[in-house]
């Protein structure tokens, strides 16, 4: 069987862009390539379909002009005539919104080969948004969009235009469709657009469970090396000036919170956006980490993970707390709280409900029973769903079974 997986470029999430797939498949004897625009990586198995001059940014320039996405790229003519697309039992496309892919050519390039789709997020079926949020008006056409500043923003409003035109193209596909949570299958199943596309399968992402194993004598090490001490809780959350990642919630979250303990913010992302916090909490930033073992040290010297996105259609970094012992809190409203396994598991408070979102967050501050108790039902849920080995074997069965039926 040849494999060949799609995306816009190769490292920056590789756990669920194609990449890692074809890892471990390649390990395995199972002949799998990774075309992308952008080749960071030095793998011989990734080939790039880009350029020789950086054409990528004229065509990207032409749609933010006009008010259109994923419209003039051309690269799919090129990706037809590549020798790892013609030999391809199976193609599996990921991210096709980042700027490599016409929607034009995407029903040509289907029906060439046997086809997969992980859809990462809703803008399939959107007039432009990345998330429609509460807007409603994805299920009617996108008319009078009143969004426009949001991913992928537009100049004018072409929410409608666009909205139509993924109808014609998307409603009459004939591919599989994977997505990682019952969230985005719901999602899909009401949307005008996409609910003609029958066969969708739910296959949530793995990771390296042995990375994020954590025990009482790492935790303490990490927190000497660190300088945290012991009698601190830790509050670990990613600082983003997203308007998707909930760093708002956070900030009127701590301004409310009232506990005797020391209480330090440990943080990944954008360093600084907690200065004014800084005299109350002891704030530690590190950055962006692109360093898997950087990162996984911190969450195994959180107490608490924090991660109150205003949309989520998976939620990476709450598994990667979970295979920590780290019990997540959550917002209801997004994938997240059916991925953490609300309430059993992580919690979730109500929607936009800042007092309930303090209450259990202080819920777990001062009680470590019920930390330790929640910490160990989520590692024990991310090793029976999570698990990066689980991921990819459903998705070979997949594959399996798809060249089986037709």
């Amino acid at each position: 069987m040849n494999i060949v997986q799609i995306n816009n470029t190769d490292l920056p999430g590789a756990r669920f862009n194609g990449y890692n797939l074809q890892k471990n498949f390649n390990s395995r004897g199972i002949s799998t390539k990774q075309l992308v625009y952008e080749k960071l990586s030095n793998d011989e198995n990734v080939i790039t379909f880009s350029d020789s001059v950086n054409t990528s940014v004229i065509y990207r320039e032409f749609e933010n002009e006009h008010s259109i996405k994923s419209i003039v790229f051309p690269y799919a003519h090129k990706i037809m005539k590549m020798k790892e697309f013609v030999d391809a039992d199976i193609v599996h496309y990921h991210l096709i919104h980042n700027y490599i892919l016409s929607i034009l050519d995407f029903p040509k390039l289907v029906s060439l080969k046997k086809s997969v789709w992980t859809i990462h997020d809703p803008w399939v079926f959107t007039g432009h948004c990345i998330y429609p949020m509460d807007c409603r008006k994805y299920l009617s056409g996108c008319e009078c969009c009143e969004n426009l500043d949001r991913n992928f923003s537009m100049l004018r409003d072409n929410a409608a235009y666009m909205w139509d035109l993924k109808k014609r193209i998307f409603n009459s596909l004939d591919i599989d469709i994977v997505v990682a949570s019952k969230w985005m299958k719901n999602l899909i199943d009401e949307s005008p657009i996409t609910k003609s596309l029958k066969r969708i399968h739910i296959i949530p992402f793995g990771i390296n469970l042995e990375k994020y194993k954590v025990d009482d004598n790492r935790k303490n090490r990490i927190r000497k090396k660190l300088g945290i001490t012991q009698d601190e809780i830790v509050l670990f959350f990613r600082a983003d000036r997203s308007v998707y990642k909930g760093l708002d919630l956070i900030k009127d979250m701590l301004d409310k919170l009232d506990v005797r303990n020391h209480i330090t913010l440990l943080t990944v992302g954008e360093a600084g956006l907690l200065n004014r916090f800084r005299l109350r909490y002891k704030v530690k930033d590190f950055g962006w980490l692109n360093n898997e073992d950087g990162i996984s040290d911190l969450y195994a010297s959180a107490d608490i993970f924090l991660m109150p996105s205003t949309a989520e259609a998976f939620g990476v970094m709450a598994i990667e707390a979970m295979a920590s012992s780290v019990p997540v809190i959550v917002m209801e409203g997004t994938a997240l709280p059916d991925v953490v396994d609300a309430p059993r598991c992580g919690m979730a408070f109500h929607k936009n409900d800042i007092n309930d979102f303090v209450y259990k967050v202080e819920l777990l501050i001062n009680n470590e029973n019920e930390r330790i108790k929640r910490g160990k039902l989520c590692r024990e849920l991310a090793e029976s769903k999570y698990d990066e080995n689980t991921y990819f074997d459903t998705m070979l069965d997949l594959y399996q079974n798809i060249i089986k039926r037709k």
